[in-house]
């Protein structure tokens, strides 16, 4: 079998899942529809060189939010002059779903719970960097992250009806997070830095 079409035959259920989060990463179809080509292309080259491919939704999702970031950080230096950056829309679609995710999230788990789960799920941080980070012990970052998924699991989708929580039995209560945490982490979700 040749190279290209095994990668086709790993990579085919995974692309419906990619492809919805470069539209999540990018701000127009098009720039979605770049950005999946890119990383199935340098996923592709990985798979070429290596000869294996065993998760290939996990790595294109990196591949593309590493693209993304890479992208971002040419642009940003980029100077606008004032007349053009005034024609620019200053409304980001992005923003809306990921603020409403990170508020849903501070409604189930605590701050710092929040923040473990960002560190480890988001930005890729290993359980040294996040008790460094943090400064607490790995087995309790690895304590508080179990804890974490397993409430997030109980509860369900933001999307359900009653959080996901089974009916006649009580919900755990969390204090709310400062709001500029919520503000602070959505900004650095929005630009891929910490």
């Amino acid at each position: 079998m040749e190279p290209w079409t095994e990668f086709e035959e790993n990579v085919k259920p995974h692309l419906k899942h990619v492809q919805a989060y470069c539209a999540y990463l990018t701000s127009s179809k098009w720039e979605a529809e770049d950005l999946l080509q890119e990383a199935l292309l340098r996923a592709f080259k990985y798979y070429r060189d290596t000869g294996k491919l065993l998760h290939p939704r996990s790595l294109l999702y990196k591949i593309a939010r590493n693209l993304q970031i890479d992208a971002h950080r040419k642009r940003r230096g980029v100077t606008v002059a004032l007349e053009e950056a005034l024609l620019q829309p200053h409304y980001d679609p992005d923003y809306v779903s990921v603020r409403g995710m990170l508020e849903w999230l501070a409604e189930h788990l605590s701050e710092r719970e929040t923040e473990m789960l960002l560190l480890a799920e988001v930005f890729d941080y290993t359980y040294q960097d996040i008790a460094d980070v943090l400064h607490c012990s790995v087995p309790a970052v690895k304590m508080v992250l179990h804890r974490s998924k397993n409430a997030l699991r109980k509860r369900g989708r933001p999307q359900d009806n009653n959080g996901g929580a089974p009916r006649g039995k009580m919900t755990r209560r969390v204090s709310a997070p400062a709001p500029y945490a919520i503000e602070r982490w959505t900004t650095a979700l929005m630009t891929g830095e910490r």
